[in-house]
C-alpha cells in the first residue's frame, strides 16, 4: 500500500513538472513559430442584393414625389363637430390607403436641405390618437366630391403663397402639428434628430488643406467652420484632465501627467 502511494506522489510530481515547462515554454514557442494570423471573416451570410429595394420604402418614396392639385378652398367645421362626424360615418384606420409614409417635398427643402426626410408611421400613430383621423385632418376640402382627409401637402405648399397668405407653408404646418402632438402627449421626439437624420455635407468640397498637411492646420481648418465645437472641447473634461482620480487607484490626487500637464492639447 505504501509503495502504491510512494509511486501515485512521484508520477503527480512529474505530471505537475512537465506543467510547469509546457507553461513556460509554450509561450516562447508559439512566438518563435512562423504562424500565419487568422483572419478574421465576418461576411454576412444572406446579403441583400443591391438591386433590392423593401417595397414599402419604395413606394413611399414614389408617393413623396407626387404633388397633389392644390386645395384651394376648404370647408369650415368646428374642430368637434368634424370629429365627431367622421366617427358617425365610420371613418377610422380601416380607411388607411398608405400605413407608411415617406415625408419628402421640395415645399419642405426651398430655403435649406440640412436634415433628411422623416419616416411617419401613419397607421401605427392614427393607432395611438384612438382612430381620430380629424386629430390632423383638421379640415377637409369644400368640395363635396373630395376625400375627407386629404394629404397635408394637398392644403399646405409653399410658404407665405400670395393667394394664401394666412396659410402656413407645408414645413410649418409638419412641425407644428407633430410637436405640438408629442409636447401635449408627452410622447415621441421634438428634436430635429428624433425624426431627421442629418444631411452632413461633402467634406471634400469644403475642406481647404495642402497636399501634406501639419495636424496643426487640420486643427485650424476644422475651426475655421466649427468655432462653437473647438470651444466646446476646452471646457470638456477630456480636454481639462489633469491625471489620475481621486476616487480611483489608492484615492490618488496627485497630478503626474494629463491633458493640462504634460500630454499634448492640440490634435
Amino acid at each position: 500500500m505504501k509503495k502504491q502511494y510512494t509511486h501515485g506522489l512521484a508520477t503527480a510530481v512529474v505530471a505537475f513538472a512537465l506543467a510547469v515547462v509546457v507553461i513556460y515554454t509554450w509561450p516562447a514557442a508559439i512566438s518563435n513559430a512562423n504562424v500565419i494570423p487568422v483572419e478574421k471573416i465576418r461576411a454576412n451570410k444572406h446579403p441583400k442584393p443591391e438591386w433590392w429595394v423593401a417595397p414599402d420604402q419604395a413606394a413611399a418614396v414614389e408617393l413623396s414625389h407626387q404633388t397633389p392639385v392644390f386645395v384651394e378652398d376648404v370647408q369650415m367645421e368646428d374642430l368637434l363637430l368634424r370629429q365627431q362626424r367622421l366617427r358617425r360615418i365610420g371613418l377610422g384606420i380601416k380607411d388607411i390607403e398608405h400605413s407608411y409614409l415617406w415625408l419628402e417635398s421640395p415645399f419642405v427643402n426651398t430655403f435649406e436641405n440640412t436634415y433628411g426626410p422623416a419616416r411617419f408611421m401613419h397607421s401605427r400613430h392614427a393607432a395611438a390618437l384612438g382612430g381620430d383621423c380629424a386629430a390632423c385632418h383638421h379640415y377637409r376640402p369644400a368640395d363635396t366630391n373630395a376625400s375627407e382627409t386629404v394629404a397635408c401637402k394637398a392644403c399646405h405648399q409653399e410658404a407665405f403663397k400670395p393667394e394664401h397668405r394666412g396659410r402656413i407653408g407645408l414645413k410649418a404646418a409638419y412641425h407644428l402639428q407633430c410637436m405640438g402632438c408629442h409636447e401635449d402627449m408627452e410622447m415621441g421626439p421634438v428634436a430635429c434628430e428624433g425624426c431627421h437624420d442629418e444631411n452632413v455635407p461633402d467634406h471634400g468640397r469644403l475642406v481647404k488643406l495642402p497636399p501634406d498637411p501639419a495636424p496643426t492646420q487640420v486643427t485650424q481648418e476644422c475651426l475655421r467652420c466649427h468655432d462653437d465645437a473647438g470651444r466646446d472641447m476646452l471646457a470638456s473634461a477630456h480636454w481639462l484632465w489633469q491625471g489620475p482620480s481621486r476616487y480611483t487607484v489608492e484615492h490618488r490626487s496627485s497630478v503626474g501627467c494629463g491633458k493640462r500637464t504634460t500630454a499634448l492639447n492640440n490634435y
